[in-house]
C-alpha cells in the first residue's frame, strides 16, 4: 500500500482520516496477529522443560564449587600451619621430638624457648618470641591414620639428627561429608 501526500483542500481532514484508517486497514496489518493463548502455553511448557533438565546440571555444579572451596580452605589452613612450623624449626638452635611424636619443642639461638603440640585435635603453638601464650594454629588435625587405624605422627626426627619430618592428616566436617588433606614437610634444621 502506498501512502501518497494530498494538499489540504476544506475537507483535507476527512482526505487525511481516509489515509490513516486505510494503514490502519490495510491487509497487510489486518492478517498479522498477537500470540494465541495455545502458543504461550506451548513456549512456556518447553521452557519449563529446558529448566528441569538443567537443573541437575546446576545442582552438580553448585556442589562441586562447594566441595573445593572448602578443599582449598583446608588446604591452605594447613599449607599456612606448615610454614609456621617449617619456620620456626629452622631458626632453632636445639629441638626435641616427644616420644609420641605429637610434641616438638625448640630453642632458638637467643635462648627463647617455644613448642608445638597436638591437643584434642588441634595443633597448638606456643610462640618463642613475642606476646602470644598460646595459639590454636590449626584445627581438626588427627595422629591416626583413618585408613589403617595406626599412630601419624605429626614430628618424626630424621635418622642424621638433623632433619625433622612435620606430616599433618587434617579433617574436616562439612555438608559435602568428611574432607581430609594430608600434607609433608622434611625440615633441614639449620642451627645444629
Amino acid at each position: 500500500m502506498t501512502i501518497m501526500r494530498l494538499r489540504m483542500t476544506p475537507n483535507g481532514r476527512r482526505k487525511q482520516e481516509d489515509i490513516l484508517m486505510a494503514i490502519v486497514t490495510s491487509s497487510s496489518i489486518k492478517n498479522r496477529r498477537g500470540i494465541t493463548l495455545v502458543e504461550l502455553l506451548v513456549a512456556t511448557g518447553v521452557m519449563l522443560i529446558l529448566l528441569l533438565a538443567l537443573m541437575p546440571v546446576l545442582s552438580t555444579s553448585a556442589r562441586a564449587w562447594h566441595r573445593n572451596s572448602q578443599d582449598t580452605m583446608l588446604m591452605m589452613d594447613a599449607t599456612l600451619a606448615i610454614r609456621r612450623i617449617t619456620s620456626e624449626l629452622r631458626r632453632a638452635r636445639s629441638v626435641t621430638v616427644s616420644g609420641s611424636n605429637t610434641y616438638v619443642s625448640y630453642v632458638l639461638p637467643n635462648g627463647a624457648n617455644g613448642s608445638f603440640g597436638l591437643s584434642y585435635n588441634t595443633l597448638k603453638w606456643h610462640p618463642a618470641e613475642g606476646t602470644a601464650d598460646t595459639v590454636d594454629l590449626l584445627t581438626g588435625v588427627s595422629n591416626t591414620d583413618p585408613e589403617t587405624g595406626n599412630p601419624y605422627p605429626l614430628f618424626e626426627r630424621g635418622a642424621n639428627g638433623r632433619t625433622i619430618t612435620i606430616r599433618l592428616y587434617v579433617q574436616r566436617q562439612t555438608p559435602a561429608g568428611v574432607r581430609y588433606q594430608r600434607l609433608q614437610e622434611l625440615v633441614v634444621l639449620r642451627n645444629q
